[in-house]
């Protein structure tokens, strides 16, 4: 919390795709503690998914307000994930944008601070940066599998895997006594 006492507002906004919102959540949960007041954002029907996965008695999310934007699919295309990604390209953006000024001008919660993306929702940084916003990514995954992502040119160079990931070298299953 500032020496003013208000607290300052995020906006984080996880990819939609599983295994990357819970831990968005989590680390929105870290932020609450820390003083931050966040708004959460998922489209629609994620948000519908976690809304309906709420305790009958409506538990508070303390500091943490849940919100929408709307990927403009129908249940039939969302069963494509390959829809989702040419949504997240087309129109998430601009529903963001939008959200993003209806927020800041309401001035019912404060301006937003910063706008922490999944970092595989580079849309959502792209329309940070367009804002003129502090923004950040986030990676959900382990610090390994972010490390393989980061090297993959250089073991494709080194000839450990070919250009479609597989191997180059023979692996032989090993007994340790």
């Amino acid at each position: 919390m500032t020496t003013t006492g208000v607290r300052p507002h995020v906006l984080v906004i996880p990819s939609p795709g599983q295994g990357h919102v819970m831990p968005l959540m989590r680390f929105s949960y870290c932020l609450v503690d820390r003083g931050f007041k966040v708004t959460f954002v998922n489209i629609e029907f994620i948000h519908a998914r976690l809304i309906d996965s709420l305790p009958e008695n409506g538990i508070e999310l303390d500091h943490i307000h849940l919100v929408s934007i709307p990927d403009g699919l129908t249940p039939k295309e969302r069963e494509d994930p390959n829809n989702l990604h040419s949504a997240a390209s087309s129109k998430l953006p601009a529903e963001l944008e939008k959200l993003l000024r209806n927020v800041n001008e309401s001035g019912k919660n404060g301006k937003i601070a910063c706008l922490i993306a999944d970092e595989t929702a580079g849309w959502a940084l792209d329309v940070a940066r367009k804002m003129g916003m502090r923004h950040a990514s986030f990676w959900p995954a382990s610090a390994g599998i972010k490390a393989i992502i980061h090297h993959i040119t250089e073991l494709i160079e080194m000839d450990a895997i070919d250009n479609n990931g597989r191997s180059l070298y023979l692996l032989v299953d090993a007994i340790f006594i």
